[in-house]
Order: C-alpha cells, then structure tokens, then sequence
C-alpha cells in the first residue's frame, strides 16, 4: 500500500471511533446528564471534577476531534483521546521509514534514531513496536527461557500498577512515571510475542471478545461514568453509593461497549480499509495514465 494510502487509512481509522464516540459525549453535555462535578464533591475526587464543565458546540466538537487533538491535543469532549496524537505521528513514522528504509538494518536504525529523538514521549513506543516486529527472532533468542518470560511478565505488571510513593519507598531511582509505565508495556509485550502459554490465554474466547471491545470501551467510559456513575453516586444513600456505582457502572460499560463496537469501530475500520484501496487504485490508475500519455508523446 502506498505512503499516502497508509497515513489516510491511519487517520480515518482513529477518526471514525474518535467522531462517534465524542457525539454521544456532545449529546450527554447538550441534555444536561453529566454528574460528575456534584458527584467530585461526593467523593472527593479532584479527577472527577475537571470535566465537562463548559456550554456544549457540536461545531466545536467536530473541530476537536478531526483536527485539534492531532495538532494541540485539545481534548475537552473526551479526555481519552489524548492518546490519538501520538497514535498518528507514530504510525506515520513508521510508515516513512518502512517507505524508505528497504532493508532491516536499515529500518533498525531509523528506530532506534526515533527512539533516542523522542525518549520522553509516548511515541518511542512506536520504536519499540516495529523493532519488536523486525526482530522477532532474535527477541524470541533473547527470551529463550520460561524464567526469563516470567521475569519480564511480573515485572511489566509490577511497574503497570506500582505508584510512584511505592517505587520512592523501596528506592527506586526517581524517573517519571511515564517511563515506567512504558517500560511495563515493553516488559508485558515482549513475554507475550514470546511465551506460547500467554498467547494461549490471552487468544482465547475471551481474549478475543475483550480485544474487540478494547478500543470502544477505552472511548466510551468516561462519558458513562461521568454521566450514570455520577448520578448514582449523588442519588443512592451515600453508605452505598460508591460501591453500588461501581457494580452498575462495570456490567453497563462492557454491555454497552458490545453494543456499539459495531457502529464505533468496525464501521470505521471497514471505511479506512476502503479508503485506502480506493486510494491506491486512483494512485495506480493516474499513474498509469501518466506513462501512456507519455509514450503517446514520444512515439
């Protein structure tokens, strides 16, 4: 597929969930169902209270989602989707370099150029992934051992859910979090691609259905808790509330993420993945058209 194909397919993929996902959290913010500042004073949670509190514009929304969170990372309709950023950029680097780096050495270096360029950015990930992809053999050497799968799966989950007063407590040098949380996701991705029994377990049934949801369920939780969870937090007796909003709100989000996974991301992969041929067809047919002009001319 062509460079131009890859990053249109790439956008509208993001896009298409990303649009979706922010009209419902529009739709919520124009009908008056967020909770969550006077469910902030409930709970005393800080976090809770720093969404949604502005006057609804679609058009603004709009603006948001299909072009500044790409360029100023504004966010204000669904704060998730900070991340989208740095999914594009990344997936663009790749794109150029598998474009015009034709041999695995040379790609290697490219990688690990953007690597070390943006060492304190979530996009070093991207590095890491498409070395991952181009090395895989000799990560699987490297990982050799089931002891050496366990070691890095235990250690990507300690460093997924340590604090950063837990890693302070047991002297830990003082790195921000963000660079032990990637370095748990490397840890956790590298025992996967590499022990059969975690591909096992987490290809099954299961896994599978969990993955489908994944993307959906990432877009759409906060709206519902800032929404539902919030109400039921300021209705029900405040012994209950906290507990009870929690059993509602986990069933609601899977629920409601299976029912939309569909519309929200299906749907859009199914258009970017046409996008992108009907894209490379025209690419194909003008270039074509191109040379027969030309060796019409020559003739």
């Amino acid at each position: 597929m062509s460079l131009l194909a890859q990053v249109l397919r790439r956008y509208l993929r993001l896009v298409g969930p990303m649009l979706l996902s922010s009209a419902l959290a529009w739709a919520l913010l124009e009908v008056g169902a967020y909770r969550n500042v006077e469910a902030a004073a409930v709970t005393e949670s800080r976090w809770l209270a720093l969404w949604y509190q502005f006057e609804p514009s679609f058009m603004t929304m709009i603006w948001e989602t299909v072009y500044g969170v790409f360029v100023t990372g504004a966010s204000a309709y669904n704060s998730n989707l900070w991340t989208m950023r740095p999914e594009l950029i990344g997936s663009v680097f790749v794109f150029v370099i598998g474009s015009v780096a034709r041999t695995r050495a040379w790609r290697g270096t490219c990688y690990v150029t953007l690597a070390v360029w943006f060492w304190s950015d979530y996009l070093l990930l991207f590095s890491v992934g498409a070395l991952f992809y181009d090395f895989q053999n000799e990560l699987k050497r490297l990982m050799h051992s089931n002891i050496i799968r366990i070691s890095a799966f235990v250690a990507g989950l300690f460093f997924f859910i340590a604090t950063e007063k837990l890693l302070k407590h047991m002297y830990f040098p003082p790195v921000d979090m963000m660079r032990w949380q990637m370095l748990s996701a490397t840890l956790i991705v590298a025992a996967v691609l590499t022990w059969p029994l975690l591909q096992h377990s987490f290809g099954g049934v299961i896994g599978r259905a969990l993955g489908r949801i994944s993307f959906t369920l990432y877009l759409i939780h906060l709206p519902i808790i800032c929404s539902l969870t919030s109400w039921l937090v300021i209705t029900l007796p405040k012994s209950i509330s906290v507990a009870t909003s929690i059993a509602v709100t986990t069933p609601v989000v899977f629920i409601a993420s299976f029912l939309l996974c569909p519309l929200i991301d299906q749907w859009p992969t199914m258009l970017s993945r046409s996008a992108g041929t009907s894209t490379d067809n025209a690419i194909s047919s003008a270039w074509d058209n191109l040379k027969r002009r030309y060796a019409a001319i020559t003739e």
